[in-house]
């Protein structure tokens, strides 16, 4: 619990001498620093600090004693403060100049930092997700892409390995993560509403570097790979797939489709429907 308070700012006095006071209250600076092995000459800095953080409050004067703020009440007030000083730096943002790209291609290192990231643009797509993961990465976004699909975004997966059951369009291979981790790497690569991309190895043991880009060109590519891994499994499985149709301009794959019927005129396989499923330029 110290550790966690640590992450959000406090000291480690601090996280101690409010630990203690849960575990018994009301209690003096004497007793606080006794029972939480806080210095007698660092506990009342300690204490003046917590007690102007709103983390406890003094309940009598001779001598002084202390009672902690519900663990409840303190984290939506730790919430509430870190949101107005989130809040106050993206203001302050705006009055700065910056000759940052918003399509350049950005590392994301780390596989927390992956899956935060991915999470992130889960609960941000408007219109579509496609996704390419393994079972590992689709359990982890489980609950996001289901959240996603209820509120009405289109979801297409393709996976090698099973996957939990979801809302969406998926395909999956069924294949043993296991036994496909001896010759292949777990990979993740997620494409939201042809906006935005983040694709990389998906290693919990070693950190690894991930992509992450708003780049059209580079988002297109990915997303035109997964495309055709659901459009080769379509026709492994004789499965129909043209439910992940995708299209960057209203009527391209009808321009397509009508540009090589005139090209091949005897080739019947454009005269089937057969570029459904097929994005564009595939």
């Amino acid at each position: 619990m110290a550790k966690k308070m640590m992450e959000l700012g406090f000291t480690l006095y601090e996280a101690r001498a409010y630990i203690c006071l849960l575990r018994s209250y009301p209690a003096t600076r004497y007793e606080i620093s006794k029972n939480s092995s806080v210095p007698r000459s660092a506990i009342y800095d300690v204490m003046k600090r917590l007690e102007d953080g709103g983390a406890v409050s003094a309940i009598s004067d001779d001598p002084k004693k202390y009672v902690p703020l519900p663990p409840d009440q303190f984290a939506a007030l730790l919430e509430k403060r870190y949101k107005t000083r989130i809040d106050d730096f993206q203001a302050s943002l705006g009055d700065l100049e910056t000759n940052l790209e918003s399509e350049n291609l950005w590392n994301i290192s780390g596989y927390q930092n992956l899956l935060l990231k991915a999470k992130e643009m889960i609960s941000n797509a408007r219109e579509q997700i496609y996704l390419s993961a393994w079972w590992n990465e689709v359990v982890e976004l489980q609950d996001d892409l289901q959240a996603a699909a209820e509120r009405g975004i289109k979801l297409v997966l393709f996976s090698l390995t099973r996957v939990p059951q979801l809302k969406g369009s998926i395909y999956s291979y069924d294949l043993d993560e296991s036994e496909l981790g001896t010759a292949l790497n777990r990979k993740i690569i997620l494409v939201r509403d042809m906006k935005e991309l983040v694709m990389g190895e998906a290693n919990e043991r070693f950190s690894r570097k991930a992509a992450w880009t708003h780049n059209k060109a580079i988002v297109m590519i990915a997303l035109n790979h997964i495309v055709l891994d659901v459009t080769l499994y379509g026709l492994r499985m004789e499965q129909d797939v043209s439910e992940v149709a995708i299209e960057t301009q209203p009527g391209e794959l009808e321009l397509l489709g009508r540009l090589l019927r005139q090209r091949f005129p005897d080739n019947p396989a454009f005269f089937e429907d057969s570029l459904k499923g097929v994005s564009n330029g595939k």
